[in-house]
């Protein structure tokens, strides 16, 4: 009885571990090993924003750029949140090289056909728009992890000494989001 008892939570140890493992896309907050910091504010979204570029909020003052938004996700330490803004700064990186493609054509290139030319420009303004997109888009699907996580409901218990007594007094709360 005792081995089979062993055994079963041996099994359902396992296969936890397994899940976790596979969802590690999904909600990681409930495996980190480092709380939420309870300092981060959510990031708001302004109305009208698109796929070319969003305006963001931070504890109700407006940012001057995505780049901003480093900080708190750096804080958040999530490594789905840290690799999508990672892809946002490559990509736009990227977007913005291939606006010199044309600057490097004329300079480089003997053959000054006009066709050619308004080509490689054309599709170095496709190029760049499309870049940019995608990175637009990675960042608002870090923004959208990040605000779920602060999202999640925080648990904490703490011990404390009664004045009168000299013993411990335990205390459990619940913190749910914003």
């Amino acid at each position: 009885m005792r081995t089979v008892t062993l055994l079963t939570l041996l099994l359902l140890t396992i296969s936890i571990n397994v899940n976790a493992q596979r969802r590690r896309d999904e909600d990681t907050a409930h495996y980190r090993t480092v709380p939420i910091p309870a300092h981060l504010l959510p990031i708001e979204r302004a109305y009208g924003s698109s796929s070319l570029g969003s305006i963001y909020f931070y504890g109700g003052k407006k940012l001057s750029s995505p780049y901003s938004l480093e900080i708190p996700f750096y804080e958040l330490n999530d490594p789905d949140v840290s690799h999508r803004f990672q892809v946002f700064r490559t990509v736009t990186t990227l977007s913005r090289l291939t606006a010199l493609v044309p600057l490097a054509y004329i300079l480089l290139s003997s053959n000054r056909t006009g066709g050619t030319y308004w080509t490689v420009y054309g599709g170095s303004i496709a190029a760049s728009l499309t870049l940019s997109i995608i990175g637009n888009g990675q960042i608002n699907k870090a923004v959208t992890r990040y605000n779920e996580l602060l999202r999640q409901p925080r648990v904490g218990m703490s011990l404390a000494p009664v004045p009168l007594t000299g013993q411990l007094a335990a205390g459990v709360g619940v913190s749910l989001g914003f």
